[in-house]
């Protein structure tokens, strides 16, 4: 079997969506199934008002963070434009397309008509096509394709199944603008075409795009693609994901402190769940293996960001990723301040706390407390008398502990507990309030070995009975 050839093919418009970038994956994960495959990538910058530099950039950068490859260099779309304008002039003098000079207003009013049901074809021009005299132009007008209004198109979609248009539902779209620029619908099939492209695999929002570019395949006699239309991502709400709902673009999540394994895990298992799996922990590697397209839902997935914080507090707890810690603690201001200060220092508190956190953005606050020159209280706290009674006495063991590591400090602090009959929670506690503004958290011996001696001993002294 020849191998599959599938793109991504997202417009520099914005930075890479939630959604686009589960399009991307799938896309990669497929060609990774199979041998002799191609996964190509495509920057659709038609849209020249709202396309950059910047966007372009920053989907490539966010694609590889992702830790998707792909088979070409970056294909900008419109460096291909002599090749786009080329193909619809063939369609135009094969007479399967037509110019138009239909004005604005003329236009609307069709439209009106179509929607309000008065008429029964999508066809948006009645007038130009066959006027000999419009067709003869040389300037000022678009380039139409021609729709044939019987009959009826079939997509068997990998995913959604068999789906029936009517032609006459299909309308006359434009392929060149009167500037003389290809529009998208025309640029992607002939890109797809001419880069061998055999399965597209795309948002279900594209689905109706299928019957329209199916007549540029058909007039041109090239072979169309496979299909797979996979369901839109949507908030919790059952909206379409948007802003609203939070980050919903790879840089932004980045920013935020998650991890690409994270991302994949999440994205992958919306609408799909791998069989003989006891848990929803699935790396790269286990779904190239065991990831069935075909067993994608047709209905929208919600996605969860309580699901995406469960499955970053399992990926930024493992040892193996304190790389990306590190990496990350110099994407951010604050962390790399901390860092530079003292990396040591950083690493210890992160590997001490990284169990109770979500995202590494969450640790700046917690790094902000170990790491303040003018630490005090918030908030005066009455401590227990026991804890008053033996407070000098455990400053002064504190003091002595000349051998400053963890099994040392706390077999000492266990023989002060037990020598002076009190229990746990009535030294702990205060203590832990004392060098961390907080009565809750690690043990005492971990924020300890996290602030050093020195700087223990002077958070409390400042404690005065």
């Amino acid at each position: 079997m020849t191998g599959y050839i599938t793109r991504f093919a997202p417009s520099p418009t914005g930075n890479l969506h939630i959604g686009s970038a589960r399009t991307a994956l799938i896309n990669f994960i497929l060609k990774s199934q199979h041998r002799d495959s191609k996964f190509y990538l495509r920057i659709e910058d038609t849209d020249k008002k709202r396309s950059t530099e910047e966007f372009k950039n920053n989907i490539i950068s966010s694609l590889k963070w992702l830790g998707i490859n792909w088979d070409n260099d970056p294909q900008i779309q419109s460096l291909n434009i002599n090749r786009h304008l080329e193909i619809a002039n063939n369609l135009l003098t094969n007479n399967n397309a037509y110019k138009c000079v239909c004005t604005e207003n003329e236009l609307a009013d069709r439209r009106k008509k179509i929607n309000s049901g008065e008429i029964n074809s999508k066809k948006i021009c009645i007038s130009c096509e066959k006027n000999k005299e419009i067709q003869s132009l040389e300037s000022g007008f678009v380039i139409r394709i021609k729709i044939p209004t019987e009959g009826n198109e079939i997509l068997e979609d990998v995913i959604q199944g068999q789906v029936e248009v009517k032609n006459i539902e299909i309308d006359d779209f434009v392929l060149v603008r009167k500037d003389n620029t290809p529009t998208y619908m025309l640029s992607v099939v002939v890109d797809d075409h001419d880069l061998g492209v055999n399965y597209i695999i795309r948002g279900d929002d594209h689905l109706n795009n299928y019957f329209r570019q199916k007549f540029i395949y058909k007039h041109m006699n090239w072979k169309t693609p496979k299909y797979a239309h996979i369901p839109l991502i949507h908030g919790e709400d059952g909206a379409k994901l948007s802003k609203r709902h939070g980050a919903v673009n790879l840089i932004d999540l980045k920013n935020k402190g998650y991890l690409p394994d994270s991302i994949i895990n999440n994205l992958i298992l919306l609408g799909w769940s791998p069989k003989n799996q006891d848990n929803e922990i699935i790396q790269l590697q286990n779904i190239i293996s065991n990831f069935k397209i075909e067993s994608l839902s047709k209905s929208a997935s919600i996605f969860s960001y309580k699901k995406l914080d469960y499955f970053n507090n399992y990926y930024l707890r493992l040892e193996s990723n304190l790389n990306l810690f590190e990496e990350y603690c110099g994407l951010n201001i604050i962390l790399e301040k901390f860092y530079k200060l003292d990396k040591e220092k950083l690493i210890r508190l992160f590997n001490i706390y990284k169990k109770d956190i979500l995202t590494y953005h969450q640790i700046i606050s917690i790094a902000e407390i170990y790491f303040a020159n003018n630490f005090s209280k918030t908030v005066d706290e009455n401590f227990q008398d026991d804890f008053n009674k033996n407070y000098n006495n455990f400053l002064k063991l504190i003091n002595n502990i000349n051998n400053w590591e963890y099994d040392n400090i706390n077999l000492e602090i266990k023989e002060f507990i037990k020598k002076n009959n009190i229990k746990f929670p009535v030294l702990g506690k205060p203590i832990r309030y004392l060098l961390t503004n907080s009565l809750n958290g690690p043990s005492i011996t971990d924020i300890f070995m996290i602030l050093g001696k020195d700087q223990s001993l002077e958070r409390l002294k400042r404690y005065k009975i």
